[in-house]
């Protein structure tokens, strides 16, 4: 009975271990770093006229140490939110969606500060939420 455990037991790591190799490559081959969900203003004048709940992935060079930089989210996540509160990220006419090209533009500038030049390859929204419609 006991080599019959063993024996089953031995297979099942056998099948896990594969997939958790792939797993592993697949996230080495895209190092990122994910923000959780940030709330930013919409503000038109000094009137806030919405809210923005926004998912974040920022996508890393090769280069980059990706685990340092996981560890940096907090900092990431304040710099967003500190230069929201500076420009309305929102499009001109809609208080309701994001101006993705311009937030983009900012945002890889404002990581890269953070991060050290070279390492920040890209900034890709998501998802994005507004607080009304």
């Amino acid at each position: 009975m006991k080599k019959l455990s063993a024996l089953i037991f031995a297979g099942l790591m056998a099948m896990s271990v594969p997939a958790f190799a792939e797993e592993k490559k697949a996230d080495a081959a895209d190092p990122s770093v994910k923000l959780a969900s940030v709330g930013i203003p919409v503000f038109h004048g000094m009137t806030v006229t919405n809210y923005l709940f926004l998912s974040i992935k920022i996508n890393l060079t090769p280069k980059a140490d990706e685990t340092k930089l996981r560890d940096m989210e907090p900092y990431f996540r304040d710099a967003l939110v500190r230069a929201a509160h500076k420009t309305s990220f929102a499009q001109p006419d809609h208080d309701d969606r994001l101006d993705i090209p311009r937030f983009q533009s900012v945002m890889v500038g404002e990581f890269t500060k953070i991060a050290g030049p070279g390492t920040i390859q890209s900034v890709e929204i998501v998802s994005q939420s507004p607080k009304k419609h």
